[in-house]
């Protein structure tokens, strides 16, 4: 069992595959990080598509697919083990499901106004420089399975485009007079596709009189921000404590939703005073206070308060002036660090109102 995660056998520029040691340079090496390159841009873009539609399950499927080719070629696959034709067929019958979307489509002022767009045009990207080294690197050349996943990776570059212009085609149709996706969720839709910068898809209804813009941090703004907050959660099937706090660490408000663990009250509390303490999210204090960081041990300073991992992020104001804590508790840390991120930008949407 490996007790440590760094070997240093790679300083050298080496690393393993399939049982040999290889230049970190190996064309397949190459071809493994563009992978997983792409696999990781799929997965964020899955995270900001609202929990009832079914690009989040054809995503999940997708990304089946590639850890499929990455065993294969990483040489982790039982011989004989083939990708099979079903996913290409699975990616033209999607792709073409898209076609009623292909009119107007400019992929440009998409990255620039639809994140989950952006994130699945960056996937394309990578995918199709992952066929560029497929087709450079001699790998099976003339195999059967090499052939195949070529044509995967084709059809997948095709997909990813077709997919981006049913999210910007959402965006264009679904809100009137260039209303934004972002304000459309503000304004009582559900949208696929959230704007760069915007609040995550799905995030719900928040009317325009409901917010009070001389006073960000008031307790109805404040319950007004909660309530959204959890909706999303909701959505995503999460059962948080999201708590707030305002710029001198005192509480504001705590909410617990349905299921949440008891000892999240507490954690999202804390969260929010650390947030606002120490004037960052508490995400990027992992490393700072690891062993041989610059804020070592400070997490056993202040009565135990201080939390070092995701999920407290500072509420700031257009200006950019911390106004306040939100700390959520009750998933994953990767959950709770994603709904900490989410809460902030939301935050700052809600004051354009």
């Amino acid at each position: 069992m490996q007790d440590q995660i760094y070997t240093k056998n790679g300083d050298g520029g080496q690393t393993s595959l399939g049982g040999r040691h290889v230049p970190k340079t190996n064309s397949r090496i190459e071809l493994i990080g563009a992978l997983e390159e792409t696999e990781s841009s799929i997965g964020v873009a899955r995270m900001f598509v609202p929990a009832g539609d079914g690009l989040v399950q054809d995503l999940a499927e997708v990304t089946g697919h590639l850890i499929r080719i990455l065993k294969y070629l990483r040489g982790e696959t039982a011989r004989g083990e083939s990708l099979g034709d079903g996913p290409v067929a699975f990616l033209e019958g999607k792709t073409d499901s898209y076609a009623a979307y292909y009119q107007g489509f400019d992929p440009d002022k998409a990255v620039m106004s639809c994140r989950t767009a952006a994130l699945l045009m960056q996937a394309r990207a990578v995918v199709r420089r992952a066929e560029r080294i497929y087709i450079r690197a001699d790998i099976a050349v003339g195999s059967k399975e090499s052939a195949l996943q070529r044509r995967y990776l084709n059809r997948l570059s095709d997909y990813l485009w077709a997919a981006s212009m049913y999210l910007d085609t959402i965006r264009r149709e679904g809100q009137p007079n260039g209303t934004t996706a972002g304000n459309a969720a503000i304004n009582g839709r559900t949208s696929v596709c959230n704007t760069a910068g915007g609040n995550a898809g799905g995030t719900q209804s928040i009317s325009r009189g409901s917010w009070n813009s001389a006073n960000p941090m008031s307790l109805a703004n404040i319950r007004v921000f909660m309530q959204a907050l959890e909706n999303e959660a909701a959505a995503r099937g999460l059962s948080l404590v999201v708590a707030v706090c305002s710029r001198e660490g005192r509480p504001v408000s705590v909410d617990v939703m349905d299921g949440a663990y008891i000892a999240s009250y507490d954690i999202a509390v804390n969260k929010a005073w650390t947030a606002v303490s120490l004037q960052m999210p508490t995400k990027e204090l992992a490393a700072l206070c690891a062993p041989g960081g610059s804020l070592y041990g400070l997490q056993n300073t202040n009565q135990g308060r201080i939390v070092i991992f995701g999920g407290g992020v500072p509420l700031k104001d257009r200006d950019g002036n911390i106004l306040g804590g939100l700390g959520v508790s009750g998933s994953t840390a990767e959950n709770d660090t994603m709904m900490g991120d989410v809460g902030g930008e939301l935050f700052l949407r809600m004051q354009e109102l």
